[in-house]
């Protein structure tokens, strides 16, 4: 994995700074000193975590490896002494993202455990006002109509409602309080934005104006008000995490999308689904057609190894179709992953989704829904 983020750091160049605090993501050259590292890793992994690797990769498989080793902690401290905000730590990037200035980010690379710090920029879009929590839901016949094309109650009618299965949402916030969605098993649930474990708005919070898109997202998977909304899984349990800032389209949501998307699979989930892509940013930087390679984004590089771990990683295609982009957005281009496309009701294309294939001339999406 260094090899490929050796080349992201030399690529990248660091956003101009007014003085500022930059958000970057500082990575180790090693995990420092483990005496009982196999010991250590197990205790932050959940034994359905550990099942699940059993599963896909067999009983005498080694189901932990050296990037499901704790960060080091000595050097975690060591970058928050020369005056860095920790934010995230990822295991299996060894690395730490933080806010910090230029000056401290100057003394970072200086450490000698320290090989690379990679940019996330980031800036805050004013909004007129906050968005409206909560969001419309279909009646039945609609719900029933796109459940019917994908072939659902017949799945339903052999007692196939996703019960056992564990899966884990990364998206915007969560309304859980809607009469579809408050019954539901919600196992656990964090906000990777603002840093604490409730992923539904905030009112006290100005800055906190985002969740509605997750709250469709969830409905549509899980929803149950007989007579109104029957989602597909909704005998399944649930992990919210909140990832998506609303305020801006920025790299730092991939930092936010990585932590997620580990927290997942230490919790033990079945499946992720993310309805979120990343292609251009606010700023101008992001991506080009060139690095839908699924080796280039930190999230799409997240995304497969998740998969590898047994994770059923469903991600969107995107809604790039028509625009100047106009094909999928990051992770979808990832090998393992599952990339899913919008039809209408007579099964044709959505004019708004986006098309493969990627840059390495994979097909994509694998999939498409109502």
């Amino acid at each position: 994995m260094r090899e490929w983020l050796l080349i992201l750091c030399l690529g990248a160049a660091v956003a101009s700074s007014t003085g500022a605090d930059e958000v970057c993501w500082v990575l180790f050259s090693d995990k420092g000193e483990a005496a009982d590292a196999d010991g250590l890793a197990r205790t932050s992994l959940s034994a359905r975590c550990l099942a699940r690797r059993a599963k896909v990769r067999g009983e005498a498989a080694r189901l932990i490896d050296e990037e499901d080793l704790q960060v080091s902690e000595r050097y975690v401290e060591a970058v928050a002494e020369r005056g860095a905000l920790i934010r995230h730590r990822s295991r299996w990037f060894n690395a730490v993202s933080v806010e910090a200035d230029r000056p401290v980010l100057d003394r970072l690379a200086a450490l000698p455990f320290v090989w690379g710090i990679r940019p996330i920029p980031r800036y805050v879009r004013s909004f007129p006002e906050p968005l409206r929590a909560g969001c419309g839901v279909p009646d039945y016949g609609a719900a029933e109509a796109q459940l019917a094309q994908i072939r659902v109650p017949y799945l339903h009618a052999l007692g196939y409602t996703g019960s056992g299965v564990l899966v884990c949402l990364l998206d915007t916030g969560f309304y859980k309080d809607h009469e579809s969605l408050r019954d539901l098993h919600l196992v656990a649930e964090r906000d990777f934005v603002f840093g604490d474990g409730d992923t539904q708005r905030d009112p006290a919070n100005p800055q906190d104006y985002s969740d509605a898109h997750g709250t469709a997202v969830w409905s549509a998977l899980a929803g149950y008000r007989p007579g109104a909304l029957v989602g597909p899984a909704h005998g399944a349990s649930f992990l919210l995490a909140k990832t998506e800032d609303l305020r801006y389209e920025l790299p730092i949501e991939e930092d936010n999308w990585v932590a997620a998307i580990e927290w997942a699979d230490s919790a033990g989930a079945d499946v992720v689904s993310s309805s979120l892509c990343y292609t251009i940013f606010d700023n101008g930087m992001g991506y080009t057609y060139g690095d839908l390679d699924g080796n280039t984004a930190m999230t799409t590089i997240a995304a497969d190894r998740a998969a590898e771990l047994g994770i059923a990683v469903v991600v969107a295609a995107g809604n790039y179709r028509g625009t100047s982009w106009g094909t999928i957005g990051t992770p979808a281009d990832g090998d393992s992953v599952i990339a899913v496309g919008a039809v209408d009701a007579s099964g044709a294309i959505g004019s708004f989704s986006s098309p493969g294939p990627t840059a390495d001339g994979r097909i994509k999406p694998e999939v498409c829904a109502r």
